[in-house]
């Protein structure tokens, strides 16, 4: 498929812009494209009009408002479209699901769903909920995404071998969970993980039946970015 060059120079612009946390300048980001100092102040600003960057008082660019407002709306159509497959993975289940997504160094849920029969004690796991990423399996899941580091803990190896990871009431006290990654390991993707959680221990969970569905369910996650 044939694609418009200008407007794909654009966008990777974009990214280059949002790669540098202390800014680019203009010669940077033309030695990045490849094109004339020329051509990426046009670039530059046909952005900054859209408030897509800003040009700092340092004269480097950076990412602006239009950005955030862009991401606030892809985040806001993530959730619904999530919300869904989150409901069905509850439904089969039989536990409280989620999904979460990596927010710096935190863990954070955007959707949350519980099963439709559900029973006369539940959990309650509110979406928006945060903790690091180091606590439960929903963020050891995220982590497991990642290449592999010196700082990785133990929990995140053995989640990264198994290809799943287990909680065992890190974030809420005599619960358990197991959750999977969604991919997301670049820097252009949503960092996200996908899982149950249920009152009770790890042996509680039978991980072997839950795991066909979490994959399933994973794999329709990925696909929404």
């Amino acid at each position: 498929m044939s694609t418009l060059q200008t407007l794909d120079r654009g966008l990777e612009a974009i990214d280059i812009v949002s790669r540098r946390a202390g800014g680019v300048s203009p010669a940077a980001l033309a030695d990045a494209l490849g094109v004339h100092r020329a051509g990426a102040y046009r670039i530059l600003a046909t952005l900054e009009q859209r408030h897509l960057v800003t040009k700092g008082e340092d004269g480097l660019y950076r990412l602006g408002s239009g950005a955030l407002v862009v991401a606030g709306r892809f985040m806001s159509q993530y959730r619904s479209a999530a919300q869904p497959v989150v409901q069905d993975l509850a439904d089969r289940t039989g536990h409280t699901a989620f999904v979460a997504i990596a927010d710096r160094e935190e863990s954070v849920a955007i959707a949350v769903a519980e099963p439709a029969a559900r029973g006369s004690i539940g959990i309650s796991y509110q979406v928006g909920g945060r903790h690091p990423l180091t606590q439960g399996a929903d963020g050891v899941a995220i982590l497991a995404q990642r290449p592999a580091g010196p700082s990785d803990g133990v929990a995140v190896r053995t989640a990264r071998e198994r290809g799943y990871a287990i909680s065992r009431g890190e974030v809420q006290p005599g619960t358990a969970g197991v959750a999977v990654g969604t991919g997301g390991s670049s820097v252009t993707e949503v960092e996200s993980s996908i899982g149950v959680i249920t009152l009770g221990s790890p042996d509680d969970l039978p991980v072997d039946d839950l795991l066909p569905v979490l994959r399933e369910a994973s794999a329709r996650i990925a696909r929404l970015y």
